[in-house]
């Protein structure tokens, strides 16, 4: 049972380096500076939970994270309110 638990490491392993690739690919992405986005793998998906500054740009950090996985993408960033200067 000893391999048992390095094979649980090396899957660990595997998901924060997942998280920690797409977290900084988003935060150097073009349109996504004003976003706060969490990455986190929640039953074997990538999810990503937050704020976004627009649709678009939530619909941009999905596609990428789903361009840089093959796990499943799950979007539950909401919009931020835009406050509109008078």
């Amino acid at each position: 049972m000893l391999f048992q638990s390095f094979a649980s490491a090396a899957t660990v392993a595997d998901h924060i380096s997942t998280i920690e690739a797409i977290k900084c690919v988003l935060a150097y992405t073009h349109g996504l500076e004003d976003c706060q986005i969490e990455v986190e793998v929640v039953d074997g998906s990538i999810m990503l939970a937050g704020t976004a500054s627009s649709q678009e740009a939530a619909r941009v950090a999905s596609a990428i994270a789903a361009d840089f996985t093959s796990r499943p993408v799950l979007c539950g960033l909401r919009v931020a309110p835009t406050s509109k200067l008078a």
